[in-house]
């Protein structure tokens, strides 16, 4: 009797001292975050991630409505700040996945399942490119301040929805 509480006491610890917690970020407002999609002439474009409002249209449709899109589908947008243009680059939930691992981030304004709209992610991510394909959010570009202030009235607008 002793010996089998003793093995299941040890199976315990060692199932318990297998079982590695994974250190999460918080995301606030936003965050930059490098190594996203890999475009002609750049390694990994840098994204501005941030907490999806789970209780609104899903970003697609937000972005599509907003740009005129043809399709609900568009993860790409040419957009216009100061007159210039911008490609917008929408991360869909699998790209997402690959680059950045929703595991990795926690979520702070979590929504009961009832008031959710429909099936959407937990985050979402851009990156934006110029006409010449330099990553605009990347830390030495002179577009990256007025590239960030944009992003953040977009992402102002959709959660004001």
């Amino acid at each position: 009797m002793n010996k089998r509480i003793t093995a299941l006491l040890l199976f315990l610890i060692l199932c318990s001292s297998c079982n590695v917690s994974r250190q999460t970020v918080q995301i606030p407002d936003y965050i930059l975050v490098p190594n996203g999609k890999e475009i002609l002439g750049n390694k990994g474009l840098n994204a501005f991630l941030f907490e999806n409002n789970t209780k609104n249209l899903t970003i697609e449709k937000f972005l599509s409505i907003k740009f005129k899109g043809e399709n609900y589908y568009a993860t790409e947008f040419w957009i216009t700040i100061d007159n210039k243009k911008y490609k917008l680059l929408l991360y869909n939930y699998d790209e997402f996945e690959k680059y950045f691992n929703s595991a990795n981030y926690a979520v702070i304004n979590l929504q009961p399942e009832n008031s959710q709209n429909g099936e959407q992610r937990k985050f979402i991510a851009f990156s934006v490119i110029n006409d010449k394909n330099e990553d605009c959010l990347a830390d030495d570009s002179l577009f990256q301040n007025i590239v960030v202030s944009y992003l953040k009235k977009l992402k102002d607008e959709y959660y004001n929805l």
